[in-house]
């Protein structure tokens, strides 16, 4: 039987644990307090969900097992990035299972889609429907014309409405399977006929060569947080110049390599006082490639609004030691 679920976060990683099924890595990259939120309708063969988020983040996500998603913006701010593309209104987000997706918000960030099972869409969608969704599913990123993507999301947030409103009578799961599967096939209908008109677009090759330069780069920096590395080195693990790897961060996260870095072992840092697994603040300052712990202070109250020692005691309950 279908069952609602909701979902409101003031931490990234609570908040990538919010969707069913997904594996998700949140960093926050945008100082400030975060707030995020979750909506989710969960069926037999699929989920209904919409998802917010307040801050610059990037967001490392793998769909769940054997399913297939659809998703389009809401709301975005100017500057985000999914695979490799600038992420709008008029995007339509096309993702198949066992494979990680980049997301940059550059912001607030507000999404509405579907997950469905494979094993539905076979049964239930004509070939060359599925055909064209097997091509979008290796673009990723795929733009629409501004009146298609107005229609696919005005589509979304009708069902989820109608659905949260008639909950009770959603008890079958065939009457769910339907739903999902027509859905799916509304949007799929749409975005082919678009297509048709020359209306869509793929994904450059060059920029994926780019975001590939990005991913080698930060790969690095996270296998290599408590060791004293610098730009050389990223640049070497990375197979890029500075300049080349300055501009590719630029372009697909919207800050520099030093400051990517900095977020990271911020986020860290963060990770580790909530489970209290760490030496004393000093010490995981130093670990974490700060000059003092003033210094590692300064910049956790800028990322997150809050002190070490208040995340200590907000989430462990316990003094400072």
């Amino acid at each position: 039987m279908a069952k609602v679920m909701t979902h409101e976060s003031k931490d990234v990683d609570d908040q990538a644990k919010a969707l069913t099924g997904w594996e998700q890595n949140y960093e926050q990259l945008g100082c400030g307090r975060f707030r995020g939120s979750a909506w989710q309708l969960v069926m037999r063969d699929g989920v209904f969900l919409r998802e917010t988020t307040n801050r610059q983040l990037r967001e490392r996500i793998m769909p769940p097992r054997n399913h297939l998603v659809l998703a389009v913006p809401l709301a975005v701010e100017p500057g985000s990035v999914f695979a490799g593309r600038p992420l709008r209104r008029e995007s339509l987000m096309v993702l198949g299972s066992q494979t990680e997706y980049d997301v940059v918000s550059a912001g607030e960030l507000d999404l509405i889609g579907l997950t469905v099972d494979r094993a539905l869409l076979e049964d239930k969608l004509a070939p060359a429907k599925l055909e064209w969704l097997e091509r979008k599913v290796g673009e990723c990123n795929v733009e629409l014309p501004p009146e298609t993507a107005a229609a696919i999301r005005h589509m979304l947030l009708a069902v989820c409405s109608d659905v949260g409103e008639q909950f009770d009578g959603l008890d079958d799961p065939a009457q769910e399977s339907a739903l999902l599967a027509s859905t799916l096939a509304h949007a799929v209908i749409l975005a082919m006929a678009a297509e048709r008109d020359g209306g869509a677009s793929t994904i450059p090759r060059r920029a994926d060569s780019r975001l590939k330069v990005v991913k080698r780069a930060v790969e690095f920096m996270r296998a290599n947080l408590e060791a004293d590395i610098g730009v050389p080195e990223i640049c070497g693990a990375a197979f890029a110049s500075r300049r080349t790897l300055q501009y590719c961060f630029e372009e697909f996260l919207h800050t520099s390599p030093q400051a990517y870095l900095r977020a990271l072992r911020l986020n860290e840092a963060r990770r580790a006082l909530k489970a209290r697994s760490q030496p004393p603040i000093t010490e995981l300052a130093n670990t974490l490639g700060f000059s003092s712990a003033s210094h590692f202070t300064r910049h956790y109250k800028l990322m997150f609004d809050e002190l070490p020692s208040q995340t200590l005691k907000m989430h462990c309950y316990g003094p400072m030691i």
